[in-house]
């Protein structure tokens, strides 16, 4: 395979940054697993009242469950982009091993998504 394996990580490196900071805009790490992120409640700039607002309320919980959707995505996502990254390191990269054989992921699958392990042919 004669991929440019530095151009591939750079891109990865890339998304890795770009997902870590759109994390941290939605969710916090998880104090207990570093590795996993939890989502957090929206900042809302509402008075304290005895009695919320039931609109509020839903608002609220609306807008975490979009947060909480999204950090799944996200965090899976990375969880890829990270799985790629070890596997640059272990000379794997770029190798689909499904369907019984080793054969090379095609370079314009890996631009598409650098994170992919499989070719086209077995995207499932």
């Amino acid at each position: 395979m004669n991929i440019d394996l530095k151009h591939f990580k750079q891109k990865l490196e890339a998304e890795k940054s770009k997902i870590e900071e759109e994390l941290k805009s939605i969710s916090i790490r998880n104090p207990k697993n570093a590795g996993d992120w939890q989502a957090t409640y929206p900042e809302r700039n509402m008075e304290e009242k005895i009695e919320a607002d039931p609109t509020d309320v839903a608002d609220n919980i609306e807008d975490y469950q979009e947060r909480y959707a999204l950090n799944d995505v996200l965090e899976n996502r990375l969880n890829s982009v990270k799985n790629a990254l070890k596997s640059l390191e272990a000379g794997t990269y770029g190798i689909c091993t499904s369907g019984g054989h080793k054969h090379a992921i095609e370079e314009e699958r890996l631009e598409a998504n650098p994170a992919a392990t499989t070719c086209i042919n077995h995207i499932e």
